[in-house]
């Protein structure tokens, strides 16, 4: 008689993805990674339990078995690259963490970006998730092999910060596109228009700037542009600002560099009147005086922050995005008369590019405070 051999099923525990504040939130974080090998491989199979938050503990687990592996190495044979790649990664958790914090109140909490599961934002990070995973495995077969570590392994990692930083600010976008159908703004001109509106709260609440005051509104209002997207050169004599929320272009034309201050600001510098200082584009302000970049010729153009503030997603396709005016939208916003019965003004034009923007400035919102271009003797350029 053979003796009954009776098998007992295993048993499988799934475990939940670590929550994305507690890898994120916490710089350089070494806390365990709870589900098993087969769980993992069965969640990106179906790719139904991915979210921004899942997807973005995995990226935060992945940086810090990087910097686990860097750390259990031996520093005494270390060189500059071996301590270049550990500051890059310490970057790149830095700024995920701060992106994670700040980009959540922006679009109705936290809970609402960290489940959010859209295609394209899933798509994006996966993505991403695999680069990061191709890094910490070439880190790993670098710690078994040893010798110096490859120095471009270095820009590959600040190349995946810029990634992330880009790919959780349009997943940001996304959902606070899709919260705010009635208003057409990119989020990132959002958070510029936010700061331009500092001076106008403040004198509500009574609070009457300083001159140090006005020059934390001018910094403020220009790091916001520079936290929202970036500069750079197009073609050889335009210059563009390209959105990491909607990867919008606006592109001024001929100018040699982008100039930092409104032509009001230089004309009356703050203080200097009793009237108070705005932010918010009117009449008189959206003006800045540059330099054409052949060096002979200024003339004035819109401001940047005046036209990242204003700017919409482009249409899908497009490159370059559509913008607002902001003073037909200050006059639709003004109330009407009880006794008025005519429709209110609801501006509904959009302008294809900063140049055509800047024509209808001048042309229906003209101001006699316009400073005169001035022009050399010999403005020519070849083109």
């Amino acid at each position: 008689c053979h003796p009954v051999i009776v098998r007992r099923p295993l048993a499988i525990r799934y475990h939940h993805a670590p929550s994305p504040p507690a890898q994120i939130a916490r710089r350089g974080s070494h806390a365990k990674r709870d589900s098993s090998s087969f769980d993992s491989l069965l969640t990106r199979a179906m790719g139904v339990l991915d979210s921004v938050g899942t997807l973005l503990a995995e990226i935060a687990n992945l940086i810090a078995d990087s910097q686990r592996i860097l750390s259990l190495s031996d520093k005494r044979h270390w060189g500059q690259d071996e301590r270049e790649q550990e500051r890059a990664l310490d970057s790149v958790l830095d700024e995920a963490r701060k992106d994670f914090q700040e980009l959540g109140p922006l679009v109705n909490g936290r809970s609402q970006y960290e489940h959010d599961r859209r295609h394209d934002s899933m798509e994006e990070l996966r993505a991403i998730r695999a680069k990061f995973q191709a890094l910490t495995d070439k880190l790993k077969d670098w710690s078994r092999s040893g010798g110096p570590i490859d120095p471009t392994w270095v820009r590959e990692t600040y190349s995946l910060k810029r990634e992330l930083h880009r790919a959780q600010c349009r997943a940001a976008m996304r959902v606070f596109t899709s919260a705010r159908e009635a208003s057409q703004r990119c989020l990132g001109a959002f958070i510029v228009q936010r700061k331009q509106r500092a001076p106008t709260r403040d004198a509500k609440a009574g609070i009457k700037p300083d001159e140090n005051t006005y020059r934390r509104y001018f910094a403020d209002e220009l790091l916001a542009c520079k936290n929202v997207g970036a500069f750079q050169r197009f073609g050889d004599q335009d210059i563009a600002f390209v959105c990491d929320f909607c990867d919008g272009h606006l592109v001024w034309e001929d100018i040699e560099r982008m100039p930092t201050v409104r032509s009001s600001t230089q004309a009356v510098p703050p203080g200097s009147s009793d009237k108070p200082v705005s932010l918010l584009a009117n009449d008189s302000n959206w003006q800045a005086l540059a330099l054409s970049n052949c060096g002979q010729h200024q003339k004035q153009i819109i401001f940047a922050p005046v036209a990242i503030a204003n700017h919409i997603i482009p249409t899908h396709g497009d490159w370059e995005a559509k913008l607002l005016c902001p003073l037909c939208e200050a006059i639709g916003e003004q109330p009407q008369d009880e006794d008025d019965d005519e429709e209110p003004y609801r501006p509904d034009e959009e302008f294809d590019d900063v140049k055509s923007l800047q024509e209808h400035l001048e042309w229906q919102h003209g101001s006699s405070t316009l400073p005169t271009t001035t022009t050399a003797d010999n403005n020519c350029c070849v083109m």
